[in-house]
């Protein structure tokens, strides 16, 4: 994925909340996996759940030994995922807000396209 395709996915995740803000908490994020680029809109509390559940599968990879704690511990960590409160993603527009294309693509930069990774 290219840091366009990037852009693009979360364009679109802004907009959905943008259309759909009632169906979201007061804390909504933007969610990106590292390892793959994926884009998700979850509400503030599913980004706790999410880091408790990271942080329990670090621990127990802790508790391995040897080569078998390593590789698990460097799996979990790419698969960590990076969160971003969706609101410094809007620009006011009128009555209504769009996403802020600046904000967003400093986002987007921020990760190399897969094919380089």
């Amino acid at each position: 994925m290219e840091n366009t395709q990037l852009e693009a996915a979360i364009i679109k995740a802004v907009e959905e909340y943008i259309a759909n803000f009632d169906r979201y908490d007061s804390n909504p994020q933007v969610r990106i996996n590292p390892a793959t680029l994926e884009v998700t809109l979850v509400n503030g509390s599913d980004r706790l759940a999410e880091v408790e559940d990271s942080d329990e599968a670090i621990e127990n990879a802790a508790l391995a030994h040897g080569m078998a704690n390593q590789e698990a511990m460097d799996y979990q960590v790419t698969q960590n995922p990076d969160f971003y409160a969706v609101k410094p993603l809007l620009r006011p527009h009128g009555d209504t807000s769009v996403p802020d294309r600046r904000a967003i693509l400093a986002i987007a930069r921020h990760y190399p396209p897969l094919s380089k990774l």
